[in-house]
């Protein structure tokens, strides 16, 4: 919980440089990452769309870590954060569940046709029975299968007593037969991000290419800003000549200064979360504002 509270604190500061924060939310990430995913799953039923929503909550928590007051509370924070991606992946459509990999499928049938038969019926029973149970007891039993999630954590995730996630659990249980959970516990496991590294180097590389791009002045479109990323760090080129090492700066996660000197960037995001333009300050005078135009 410590480790938690400093990566937090961490990411949510003004003075760290931008490697310091994207390092401390990086361990966020690794920590959270399969409860994320687990959380997405339930509500999605699809593991591609629940791979997409909690790298897209990862993005919107780190945007918006300035929100949250006490860094204790990160987990039923991130928690709806997670929902909340969810909810806008099925606003105004029906979301196709798919349970099992489909390749696995069509592999085991090959090799042995009647044992395919049978693991796709045993699948399709494991989905009929998940479907089946109330979401919060399907984010429970995820959240516990998909890596034997304590269940301390799991109440941490949900912002629920321990008392209550036991409760879930047992019901959930009870509603599924041994064999159904077993198999469940087998598939959810084969697809949790903290398998390998790539999740979390998706996630880290998204944090930096979100400012990548060109920015042109609106009152001098001869003047383009360049912001590339090398390695782990972020420079800006402009058509004046300039060269500079970006670092944050603000509480708000919004700003990049340069290192050099008194120059500092606030980007602005537009309704869909992306950014839009770039207004440019020096020793605190707005110098001017450009848009991102690739």
């Amino acid at each position: 919980m410590d480790d938690m509270r400093t990566m937090v604190m961490t990411v949510a500061s003004g003075e760290a440089t931008l490697a310091e924060r994207h390092d401390a939310f990086e361990g966020l990430v690794l920590a959270f990452q399969d409860m994320a995913f687990a959380c997405a799953y339930a509500v999605l039923g699809d593991f591609h769309l629940a791979e997409d929503v909690s790298q897209q909550a990862f993005f919107s928590a780190w945007r918006n870590i300035h929100q949250l007051r006490e860094p204790d509370a990160f987990p039923g924070w991130f928690r709806r954060i997670v929902l909340t991606e969810c909810s806008r992946v099925t606003r105004g459509k029906r979301v196709p569940t798919v349970l099992l990999d489909d390749g696995v499928l069509a592999a085991g049938m090959s090799g042995n046709p009647q044992k395919g038969i049978e693991t796709d019926e045993i699948r399709k029973a494991v989905y009929a029975a998940i479907e089946m149970l109330p979401v919060s007891e399907r984010i429970a039993v995820t959240l516990f299968y998909l890596d034997e999630q304590s269940h301390s954590d799991i109440s941490a995730f949900l912002n629920v007593p321990m008392t209550t996630v036991a409760k879930r659990l047992y019901s959930a249980r009870a509603r599924m037969k041994e064999k159904m959970m077993g198999e469940f516990k087998r598939k959810i496991s084969s697809r949790r991000p903290s398998r390998n590294a790539s999740f979390a180097q998706k996630v880290r590389a998204g944090l930096y290419d979100e400012y990548v791009g060109r920015y042109e002045f609106e009152l001098r479109p001869e003047l383009v800003v360049t912001i590339v990323r090398e390695g782990d760090q972020l420079i800006s080129e402009s058509t004046a000549g300039q060269r500079n090492v970006l670092i944050g700066g603000g509480r708000r996660g919004s700003e990049l200064k340069t290192a050099e000197f008194d120059g500092r960037g606030k980007f602005i995001r537009n309704r869909q979360g992306s950014i839009s333009h770039l207004l440019y300050f020096e020793f605190g005078c707005q110098m001017g504002r450009a848009e991102k135009i690739g």
